[in-house]
């Protein structure tokens, strides 16, 4: 098994800027198929695909799903697969000090959900394309996203039906789902689904449903085949001016610049 060492992966190398205890690359993926072989790294890192077609058998993530921060604890053997050749991704890496300063106990691969993670795993990836990172962002980005790491960790119970929830946040469409009738789709009071959604994910169930539609807009930019009209439309924004503001507020730049970003 090829081991690599804090701040390498497979792909090639186009950006990399470090902070103390973090090393942030961009990559594209050297291959459009499965990996001939299992690698590990030495250290844990968070990893962001750009593209759609990214798979890992550390974690089971398939390209369907929406593109999310990734973690994989240190020595973790797997295989990644990028269906598209030059597949871009972002990577970071962070010092095992850092893990076990933070009181995250994590030991398997996990997704994390919350939507500030998201938003600063994004935008660090935007702003490294820009050429727009200076090492107190990217130490103070990474130590938030660790912070969010540590709220991931399985701890609390999750009831049942919060993951229907969760799901229906993410149903296809081209309006924004409503909250009263997603709460009455899992069975429970509207009031309560908001309190609790807002418990765990530390966000509201309003500003959750927003978020997924801007992960989707910036999906779509980001194959520079939409435009933000188009982008706007399909995922259930008013007009583009609805789409602009909101692009605004989660991602902290506009669909334009944006879109320009990953041409």
């Amino acid at each position: 098994m090829l081991l690599l060492g804090h701040g390498e992966f497979l792909g090639r190398e186009i950006t990399r800027v470090s902070a103390p205890g973090f090393i942030i690359t961009f990559r594209r993926s050297g291959s459009g198929r499965t990996d001939d072989k299992p690698h590990a790294h030495a250290t844990p890192h968070l990893l962001l695909p750009l593209d759609t077609g990214y798979w890992s058998e550390a974690d089971g993530f398939d390209g369907t799903s929406p593109s999310q921060l990734i973690y994989t604890p240190a020595g973790v053997s797997h295989r990644d697969s990028m269906a598209r050749l030059g597949g871009r991704y972002l990577s970071i890496s962070i010092e095992d000090r850092i893990i076990e300063h933070s009181g995250a106990r994590l030991y398997h691969p996990i997704a994390i959900t919350r939507p500030l993670a998201w938003r600063i795993g994004h935008g660090i990836a935007w702003r490294t394309m820009g050429g727009e990172l200076s090492e107190p962002y990217v130490e103070d980005a990474c130590l938030t996203l660790v912070g969010e790491l540590s709220r991931t960790a399985p701890g609390t119970r999750r009831p049942p039906w919060l993951r229907r929830l969760v799901d229906l946040c993410h149903g296809s469409g081209d309006r924004f789902p409503v909250i009263s009738g997603m709460a009455g789709t899992v069975g429970v009071h509207p009031v309560h689904a908001a309190r609790v959604f807002r418990s765990h994910y530390g966000v509201s169930l309003s500003h959750y449903i927003l978020s997924v539609r801007v992960q989707r807009a910036a999906a779509a930019l980001r194959t520079g085949k939409a435009s933000a009209a188009m982008a706007a439309i399909e995922n259930g924004f008013t007009d583009q001016s609805h789409l602009y503001r909101a692009f605004k507020a989660v991602l902290g730049t506009t669909p334009r610049s944006y879109r320009r970003l990953f041409r």
